[in-house]
């Protein structure tokens, strides 16, 4: 990735335009260089205007997650060491996988389209190009595996609160790993370890978010887009989402390993979808229906059940 490109970016403002010459001057390089990188920028799909004797002016970000402005993120990033971006891969999963013994490194694995994605159970998860946020995060937290239950908490308020912070929508999460709007499922997550000993080695988390309409993400009864959620009249701008959720990763992240989940409890309570309704609650036992009643400490659901049983629920396939 070019860090030109990435060091004009970081320059160019939509407020205000910047010449070319002053550009230039504060990168030590010369206008031609400018030129041809304003130019890359631009096939990339932003949107910057050139004005004689006024220099240039970013007018609008493209409209799918850019390599470049991601590449910048990650570098200014004191979580991650990297970033891998594909167009199209079957599985950003799969990617982050194959990639996890060649160093001790955390990254994040991005696709502008996965054509086998997949969510929890191995359920398909549609990924057509450019029309959402298909990314993986490998993490090395060295924990044991019993608190992989807490981080899919932590994480799943850094998604939805992403989203609410980006395009001025109202997210739900429904335990343990999907984030609704309006009744419908808007991104869901799986998260999957490498362990040994009961020691978590690694945390590869892949996020599925739905961001512009589609036709296929249409069809689905129970899937909805942000862009229909938020409405017509908000900028889909994914520039300044992937800024709120890379930074809200990093934060939620570092709280999970170092705080309980009491200090995030009462937000995640009031976040989430589940409470107060009837719930079909499928376990590897078997299905039963019931109410939630409360979350624990270790982030285990407490259910009553149509016989009046109180369940504790670790993993589960929860239907509203």
């Amino acid at each position: 990735m070019s860090n030109l490109k990435k060091e004009i970016l970081s320059l160019l403002d939509r407020e205000r335009f910047i010449s070319g010459q002053n550009i230039a001057d504060m990168l030590g390089v010369s206008r031609t260089s400018v030129w041809k990188s304003i130019k890359a920028l631009k096939e990339e799909g932003y949107s910057i205007e050139s004005v004689t004797n006024k220099g240039y002016h970013l007018k609008n970000p493209p409209a799918y997650v850019n390599p470049t402005a991601l590449s910048m993120l990650i570098s200014q990033s004191s979580l991650f060491d990297r970033v891998e971006y594909f167009n199209t891969t079957p599985s950003t999963q799969k990617e982050a996988f194959s990639m996890l013994p060649e160093s001790n490194d955390t990254f994040v694995v991005v696709a502008e389209e996965q054509t086998e994605g997949r969510g929890r159970f191995d359920r398909h998860w549609d990924s057509p190009g450019r029309r959402g946020v298909y990314i993986s995060l490998v993490l090395r937290p060295d924990i044991p595996i019993s608190d992989i239950i807490r981080f899919n908490l932590f994480i799943s308020l850094a998604i939805a609160e992403s989203i609410d912070e980006a395009f001025g929508v109202e997210t739900g999460i429904k335990w343990p790993n999907d984030i609704y709007i309006h009744g419908k499922k808007v991104c869901g997550f799986l998260t999957e370890v490498v362990s040994e000993s009961g020691v978590i080695n690694a945390i590869v988390c892949g996020i599925g978010i739905n961001i512009f309409k589609d036709d296929t993400v249409g069809k689905i009864p129970t899937a909805i887009s942000v862009e229909e959620a938020a409405g017509s009249h908000v900028y889909m701008d994914l520039d300044l989402f992937m800024k709120t959720f890379m930074g809200n990763i990093e934060v939620y992240y570092n709280r999970f390993l170092n705080e309980p989940f009491s200090r995030i409890r009462q937000d995640w309570i009031e976040k989430s979808v589940i409470f107060g309704r009837q719930l079909r609650i499928t376990e590897s036992g078997g299905t039963f229906h019931g109410r939630a009643l409360d979350i624990t400490e270790a982030g285990f659901l407490e259910v009553l059940d149509d016989d009046g049983n109180i369940r504790k629920v670790i993993s589960a396939d929860v239907e509203l």
